[in-house]
Parts: C-alpha cells; structure tokens; sequence
C-alpha cells in the first residue's frame, strides 16, 4: 500500500512541476516584450517631454506616469 502512495505522489509532483514549467515559459514569452516595448516607450517619452525614465519605470508604471502627464498638460 505504501507503495501505491509513493507512486501516486511522485505522480501529483510531476504534474506540478510540469504546471509550474509551462508557467514559466508563458511568463517569460509574456514578459521580456513587455520589457523591450517599455524601453522603447520610455525612450520616446524622455524625448518628448525632457525627462529620465528608465525601462523599468515604464515597465512598472507606464500608465501612472502618462496619467501624472496628462494631469500636468490640464493644469498648465
């Protein structure tokens, strides 16, 4: 009987790590154009309005900062 339980865990733990491996390489497909397409983002940004936003800012934040953007531009 207690083999039956090791086979049926080794099982279970497969399959997690077989989910957990897809998991992986969707997050990584998903994330690293998401990475390059804020760099490029926050290049054309800095151009346009003079500032210093890294990658990782847009990345993170794009939608905070073009918001903080548009709320300048209305109060000005």
């Amino acid at each position: 009987m207690n083999e039956y339980l090791n086979e049926d865990l080794k099982d279970v733990l497969g399959f997690f790590c077989v989910l957990l491996f897809i998991a992986c390489v969707v997050m990584i497909l998903v994330t690293v154009p998401e990475y390059y397409s804020s760099c490029r983002e926050s290049k054309i940004f800095n151009e346009r309005y003079e500032t210093e936003y890294t990658c990782g800012d847009f990345f993170w934040a794009s939608s905070q900062i073009n918001q903080q953007t548009q709320t300048i531009k209305l109060e000005q």
